[in-house]
């Protein structure tokens, strides 16, 4: 009976585990962006948590706080981030610094003028609805083409 047991919650515990999956798209630019900058200290990571947990959750701003509670829970407030243009819309990825470490050079005016954009492929792991996490860039490419951008 207790083998039983032990490998019913060995199942339940691999089937709940979230497990990565490969994401793939264009580097996306947002000139201006409204939402936390990425690679915070943890002077302004504390005071921006501090400023999270303390807003109400009302319709107007439910989807922004809750996001950003999922952020923190995950701890994830300081990590640098990319966008990532791609089939089912933008996504934001927060990678660990060595793997930011690869793309944070690309900017939107030199891929502009060169008339290029760059594809990525990275293993990501969706830890909440619509909150991605990624340790491994697979692929980065440089093509001809449009950069995705927004103000």
């Amino acid at each position: 009976m207790r083998s039983s047991t032990l490998l019913f919650l060995i199942a339940i515990s691999f089937f709940s585990c979230k497990q990565s999956e490969s994401l793939k798209g264009n580097l996306y630019f947002k000139l201006i962006n409204l939402t936390l900058p990425s690679g915070l200290t943890d002077e302004q990571a504390l005071h921006i948590e501090q400023m999270i947990n303390s807003m109400s959750s009302d319709e107007k701003n439910k989807e922004l706080i809750d996001y950003y509670k999922n952020v923190i829970k995950h701890n994830l407030l300081k990590n640098p981030y990319l966008q990532l243009e791609t089939e089912d819309g933008i996504k934001k990825v927060y990678l660990n610094s060595k793997e930011y470490d690869k793309i944070k050079d690309f900017k939107l005016l030199d891929l502009k003028e060169k008339s290029k954009k760059v594809i990525i492929e990275l293993n990501a792991k969706e830890l909440e609805n619509d909150l991605f996490y990624s340790e491994e860039i697979i692929l980065i490419q440089e093509v001809d083409g449009k950069t995705p951008w927004k103000k």
